[in-house]
């Protein structure tokens, strides 16, 4: 007596099977949609922990913290992020997590305005970056390396011509 295999019942049994390696791979990271203070977590978890109490904004010494639509947003404008971690401390719903990268959402995008572009000697950007992540060739505009740039404005704050911008990383 031969036994057939019910390939029914194995194909069933094999789909079941494949959600739980999937669940084994690292979580999808959402990126976030607007610059977020260091130690953000994941933007869909930041959006539903960030209560808008503005404890962050107060205990941010360089005042960069501003609530926005609700939430802790970063703004650059003005000053530069020390990285000091005051409103890691501060925050009380976990929005921001000591277990999150330091790195913040930004990076500097330099215009035709820089006076080393213009031919003019101008290392103040690279001289200001803590993180070493801008080289300069004479006559060119800076170039940065992405991967040791933090996102902490320091560059921008520096430039006394205005010609750096920080942009959302992508």
């Amino acid at each position: 007596m031969t036994e057939s295999i019910d390939n029914n019942r194995r194909n069933f049994l094999l789909r079941l099977y494949q959600p739980i390696q999937a669940c084994n791979s690292a979580p999808e990271i959402t990126p976030h949609s607007q610059p977020r203070p260091p130690y953000a977590v994941n933007e869909v978890l930041f959006l539903r922990l960030c209560d808008n109490c503005g404890e962050c904004q107060e205990a941010c010494p360089n005042s960069v913290i501003e609530m926005s639509d609700g939430v802790a947003k970063l703004n650059l404008d003005y000053n530069e992020c020390s990285l000091c971690g005051e409103c890691l401390k501060a925050c009380p719903t976990g929005a921001l997590h000591a277990s999150m990268s330091l790195k913040i959402n930004l990076h500097p995008v330099f215009t035709n305005t820089c006076n080393n572009y213009l031919q003019m000697e101008c290392q103040h950007c690279q001289m200001a970056c803590p993180q070493a992540a801008i080289s300069i060739e004479d006559g060119e505009l800076p170039v940065l390396n992405e991967d040791l740039c933090n996102g902490c404005g320091q560059c921008r704050s520096s430039c006394y011509m205005g010609a750096i911008s920080m942009q959302l990383s992508s």
